[in-house]
């Protein structure tokens, strides 16, 4: 017995609201009420759109207990609609859109992609239909990390005169993501961008993940850009652009906005407070980096760990400023006990003028070992103790220094110099000496020639008395004759005495 026309209506009006609910329920729009009311009349003008009476009450029967959300129940009541040897296309077309929205409520999503499949393969569906559905089997397979099939799924409802809207495109950008399938998936990841009113943070992490996986360094700065002004005090934003210019050779552009970040108090963190220090050291600002490093590990939000105290050791001497580096040079030693960090603080002290402390601390790098250039440490070492006015023990230091290949040509030089001024200074009485005996000799000389007539004469003797200098005295008499070794090493002078007295 065949349903009333009225009655035929109502169910398929009924099948028709079930049907768009289950488009609605896993997130699309549904038709609006003028297209619901166009399918209703097509439908009642098709003869091949029609429920018998058994399969109508199952249908029925079948929807009300889906409207009490007993999902199970009403799929064993379309296994018995499904299961009838006469049930028509568009019977089947139903059952299979019901039993398959159960499939999907109960979370088996398998078998709900199978039974609407299975609908749009009656062919009895209408255009409108057969797009919502394939949206819905989309869906699914996304969810299902199907991912090309769920893309071939709605690309077909787009062809077949779906319209993808901002929806749409968001869930194929996300699922061309998946898929790796970046270059196809790009054009609706920008449409979803372009297309969203109002663009929440999704749209713009989604088209940046976009420009990211396909390099496209000009479009993820314009995207940082525009979020960066949107949302100005969230942290990882500006964190991102920052390393996205460090990325792209942009360190200092990616300094300047480290330095915004840690004067805005977005910087909590210790090793980010340590990168900003850093970036102050390498564009030659050490000063300002060890005073931020100084102060976050005062105040407790930098750990004063190894590392931490050798980089603000490290900015201290950079900046020059032994004074402050000394304490953090001798704490650094005293953590690690190595002869590199004792070195430095050697070399620090010696900077700083204490002579006595550097000795002590380069001597200690030197018992420790372990120094990169060895031979240098002994060099610096030499040129303390010269300063100390401990020669010889400098000598040694360079002696060892020229052991080594790095400073062997320093140390050598530096060791011949301090010879040479320890050989003058004991040479320098004699040769004071000597230079004292010829100055008088030519004196002696310089009288004898000059005052032969207009000189004095020692009435007794005859001879010429000269008017040498008092420091003469020591090595010539009034005439000029040598005394003691002087007549030794000057045995002219004696001769022109004889010559003398001859001649007067």
């Amino acid at each position: 017995m065949m349903l009333s026309t009225k009655a035929q209506n109502l169910s398929r009006f009924r099948l028709m609201l079930s049907a768009v609910f289950v488009a609605g329920a896993i997130g699309f729009a549904a038709p609006d009420a003028s297209a619901l009311r166009m399918v209703v009349q097509e439908e009642e003008e098709a003869q091949n759109r029609s429920f018998s009476a058994e399969i109508g009450e199952i249908v029925l029967r079948a929807q009300e207990l889906q409207s009490n959300d007993q999902w199970q129940e009403s799929i064993t009541q379309l296994d018995r609609a499904l299961a009838r040897s006469g049930i028509t296309p568009y019977e089947r077309m139903i059952s299979l859109q019901l039993r398959g929205r159960a499939y999907y409520e109960t979370e088996r999503l398998n078998q709900a992609i199978t039974d609407w499949r299975a609908a749009i393969a009656t062919g009895i569906m209408t255009t409108e239909e057969t797009v919502g559905l394939r949206i819905n089997i989309g869906q699914l397979l996304i969810a299902s990390e199907r991912y090309n099939e769920g893309i071939d799924e709605i690309l077909a409802a787009a062809r077949a005169g779906g319209e993808i809207n901002e929806r749409l495109a968001m869930m194929l950008a996300q699922a061309y993501a998946q898929a790796d399938r970046f270059q196809e998936g790009l054009r609706y990841a920008e449409q979803a961008f372009e297309g969203a009113n109002p663009r929440e943070r999704r749209h713009f992490n989604l088209v940046l993940y976009y420009y990211q996986s396909l390099d496209r360094t000009a479009d993820q700065m314009r995207i940082i850009g525009e979020m960066a002004a949107r949302w100005p005090t969230e942290k990882n934003i500006w964190t991102s652009y920052a390393s996205l210019l460090a990325q792209n050779g942009r360190e200092e552009e990616a300094f300047e906005v480290n330095k915004i970040m840690y004067i805005n108090g977005m910087l909590t963190e210790g090793r980010e407070i340590v990168r900003v220090a850093q970036y102050y050291s390498f564009y030659d600002v050490p000063y300002r980096g060890a005073s931020i490093l100084e102060r976050e590990m005062n105040a407790g939000r930098v750990e004063r760990n190894t590392d931490n105290v050798e980089l603000l050791a490290n900015m201290w001497r950079q900046a020059r400023e032994w004074d402050r580096a000394i304490p953090v040079l001798r704490q650094l030693a005293q953590m690690t006990n190595t002869g590199e960090n004792y070195l430095k603080l050697g070399e620090a002290l010696y900077q700083q003028g204490e002579l006595a402390a550097a000795t002590e601390a380069i001597e200690q790098a030197l018992n420790r070992g372990g120094l990169r250039q060895t031979g240098n440490a002994w060099v610096l070492l030499g040129n303390i103790r010269y300063e100390l006015n401990n020669r010889q023990g400098a000598i040694e230091a360079f002696d060892r220094g020229a052991q080594f290949g790095e400073s062997r040509r320093t140390a050598e030089g530096w060791a011949r110099f301090v010879r040479e001024e320890i050989r003058f200074e004991q040479e320098r009485p004699r040769i004071l000496e000597q230079l004292q005996r010829d100055s008088c000799r030519f004196s002696v000389e310089d009288q004898r020639d000059t005052s032969v007539l207009l000189g004095r004469v020692d009435p007794e003797t005859g001879r010429l008395l000269l008017d040498l200098p008092e420091e003469c005295e020591r090595y010539y008499n009034q005439f000029g004759d040598p005394i003691g070794d002087q007549a030794e090493q000057d045995p002219s002078g004696a001769a022109n005495a004889n010559a003398e007295t001859q001649e007067g």
